[in-house]
């Protein structure tokens, strides 16, 4: 496995459902994670937030959401799901909370990314 991979694995959920998902191109995986959107989605989140723009903040989490559950980051991917939840229920103080737990979880995953390349 790559230098990558293994020190991503923490964050990592099934790898075996990884490894079938990516028909084995870890490599591709790699390529992949590299490309995650950094700073900038979690600029675009919190402005959404703030501004209480519930579609933006939406759509900007599901993407994310997407990201981390394509690649692995199961645990990340369910914090994520838990903000979009507690969004379809309309309890922003829910969602809000649960975005600082996706958030926190984000960022130590792309500080992760950046110590990797």
């Amino acid at each position: 496995m790559s230098n990558l991979y293994r020190r991503m694995q923490t964050f990592i959920g099934d790898e075996q459902q990884l490894i079938a998902r990516m028909a084995g191109q870890m490599s591709l995986w790699e390529e992949c994670v590299l490309l995650f959107p950094r700073e900038e989605i979690i600029r675009e989140m919190d402005a959404a937030l703030a501004a209480r723009d519930e579609k933006a903040f939406y759509g900007t989490v599901h993407r994310l959401k997407g990201n981390l559950a394509n690649f692995g980051f199961d645990y990340a991917a369910s914090k994520a799901l838990a903000v979009l939840q507690a969004l379809k229920e309309q309890d922003w103080n829910t969602a809000q909370v649960q975005y600082e737990q996706l958030k926190e979880e984000y960022i130590q995953i792309i500080e992760r990314i950046g110590d990797a390349e």
